[in-house]
């Protein structure tokens, strides 16, 4: 089955403005021992896209065990973790840089081609807690964090 989005339009729908849903409250959900934010985020302007937005802090009160995935058509297509060591492949090219870092996945791609899924640095990031985690990685994706579609500001 071939993924439904290319690879150009992948980048548009991220380029694209987008709020959340009428009926997310912006509460924090507990599952098991993680503490779990998601939602579904709407293009402003545009159709129906299958998006999710999935932030994890398995534990709270550590900033580096945060992560955060943005999913088109229930594949994952961008994404945000912390590394305290950066992680190297065969013959020494580095794949997962120290620190935190923003993966570049492709679905289009095999899953054994090195461009399918790419970790870039993000050196200038840096979070206080889960809360502002949330807010740095949905303004990476342009989804306005404190809007639903009709502009009501989260308390």
């Amino acid at each position: 089955m071939n993924y439904p989005y290319s690879t150009h339009q992948i980048h548009e729908i991220l380029k694209a403005e987008k709020c959340l849903p009428e009926s997310d409250s912006g509460d924090l959900k507990k599952i098991g021992k993680r503490n779990l934010y998601a939602t579904r985020p709407e293009l402003i302007n545009g159709p129906f896209v299958d998006m999710r937005y999935i932030a994890k802090a398995p534990v709270l009160p550590d900033v580096t065990t945060y992560e955060a995935s943005f999913l088109l058509a229930n594949q994952r297509v961008r994404g945000v973790g912390y590394h305290p060591v950066g992680r190297q492949s065969f013959r020494f090219k580095q794949r997962i840089p120290k620190g935190w870092h923003h993966n570049v996945c492709d679905p289009n791609l095999p899953t054994n081609d090195p461009k399918q899924n790419i970790h870039q640095p993000l050196l200038e990031f840096t979070t206080t807690d889960f809360r502002d985690f949330i807010s740095k990685t949905t303004k990476l994706w342009k989804i306005d964090f404190g809007r639903t579609q009709e502009g009501e500001l989260f308390s």
